[in-house]
């Protein structure tokens, strides 16, 4: 194989392992508690809040930014308060 075929074949490899993270992540989110159960995002004065339900009883998680805030409410979610 020639020196050119063997870097377009690494570069190759490289995309497909690059292609299959992206996957991975997009399919990690998709199955989010909070994308899953259609939580509501919204902004609380000065942070971000994710809830599914209502206060003082629903699921809810904070954060200084909408990710945050979703990433509090999944961890609420799996762990309990």
């Amino acid at each position: 194989m020639e020196w050119w075929q063997e870097q377009i074949l690494e570069e190759y490899k490289q995309y497909l392992h690059e292609k299959k993270m992206q996957d991975y992540a997009c399919q990690c989110e998709r199955i989010a508690p909070h994308v899953i159960h259609g939580a509501q995002i919204m902004q609380d004065g000065n942070q971000w809040c994710c809830i599914l339900g209502d206060l003082p009883t629903g699921i809810v998680g904070f954060g200084d930014t909408p990710e945050k805030a979703c990433a509090e409410f999944d961890r609420v979610w799996r762990e309990g308060k």
